[in-house]
């Protein structure tokens, strides 16, 4: 294991895709990282590690200490990373309904994502054709009045 502090760059990135990359890149399970997590002190569950990598909850500030000592990465770079996720997230209120989703489902973001696209686009076709039925009717009426 390596014990130096990694350089990494989170100018851009969230704290979702910085925990993914950081597990991903050491190869470790969710059960790895709660073991190892345990060891520093840190008592946490598989589900919750799984809630940060898709944005659900975030690690307080001590789990991010731990997190930091776990991976060898400054505290101020996680940091930074959960103030990207959550400027990103005021942009994107709808991503937390469909990361529940996906959660509770079990499903991809990506199919989340475009599933909640194509739920959409059916809404607004029903209430288009809804609107246009209506209208129909009202222009009816309107010729009998004149």
């Amino acid at each position: 294991m390596q014990n130096s502090v990694k350089e990494i760059n989170v100018e851009t990135r969230t704290l979702e895709q910085l925990l993914k990359d950081l597990r991903e890149e050491k190869k470790w399970t969710y059960v790895h990282i709660v073991e190892e997590l345990n060891k520093l002190g840190l008592v946490v569950d598989e589900k919750t590690v799984k809630k940060w990598e898709v944005g659900l909850e975030y690690p307080k500030i001590e789990e991010i200490y731990k997190l930091s000592e776990l991976y060898f990465v400054p505290s101020e770079k996680f940091v930074m990373a959960k103030t990207n996720s959550y400027q990103e997230g005021l942009a994107t209120i709808h991503a937390t309904f469909i990361k529940w989703i996906c959660y509770i489902t079990g499903i991809s973001l990506k199919i989340g994502y475009i599933a909640f696209y194509v739920i959409i686009s059916i809404a607004l076709l029903v209430a288009l054709s809804f609107f246009i039925e209506n209208l129909n009717k009202v222009v009816e009426i309107g010729k009998e009045n004149i």
